[in-house]
């Protein structure tokens, strides 16, 4: 008579009722889960459509791209869990994204733009050598956020968030920072404006 163990073991392996019992009930949670995964995704997109379209109604500096992410964010914290973006909708943005920042750019515009080449070089290259010096600077007293060198470069709140994001480093402390870089340039440039008039 074979021990009990070996009995229990050997059902076990061999796919008896327990066996097929086990396997199903996983079978059902994890079509369960992909189920409910599905089904919050279109809600997630949604509260970060709302929230970025109200942001725009009011004017904020980069109102879709802050105000999606706090829908979302929101969203995630109040359902008491993590909703993936499925990665090749995530790819899809960010093609979408790029697309809509190069098809600003035109042969006519850059034929009107050619006086303006060495000057923008030049300011771009101070506030590259500037966004390092900050990084450096916030590294010193250990207070850099994840993504510090994309959070102090130059570039547009959208576009620089799409980078942090597709790389996986630190996008909402970026967003956060450009963030209050675009606002705090709007909100000084009436003082900009007095002190440094335009011809």
């Amino acid at each position: 008579m074979a021990p009990l163990w070996g009995v229990l073991d050997s059902r076990c392996a061999g796919g008896g009722p327990g066996s097929r019992m086990m396997g199903d009930h996983h079978a059902r949670h994890g079509n369960a889960e992909e189920k409910d995964t599905s089904m919050r995704l279109p809600l997630l997109l949604a509260a970060a459509a709302a929230v970025g379209l109200l942001l725009q109604r009011f004017d904020m500096p980069g109102g879709l791209v802050v105000g999606a992410m706090i829908g979302a964010a929101a969203f995630n914290l109040a359902a008491g869990g993590q909703v993936d973006v499925p990665p090749p909708l995530r790819t899809a943005s960010f093609i979408v994204l790029g697309a809509a920042i190069g098809s600003g750019v035109t042969r006519e515009t850059l034929i009107s733009l050619q006086a303006s080449v060495l000057p923008a070089v030049i300011a771009a290259m101070l506030i590259i050598v500037a966004g390092v010096g900050v990084t450096l600077a916030l590294r010193a007293l250990g207070i850099a956020p994840p993504g510090d060198v994309l959070a102090t470069s130059p570039g547009a709140l959208s576009a620089i968030t799409a980078v942090a994001a597709e790389r996986g480093v630190g996008a909402p402390e970026v967003a956060l920072f450009h963030t209050i870089r675009v606002v705090l340039v709007l909100v000084s440039l009436p003082l900009i404006l007095t002190i440094l008039p335009g011809d």
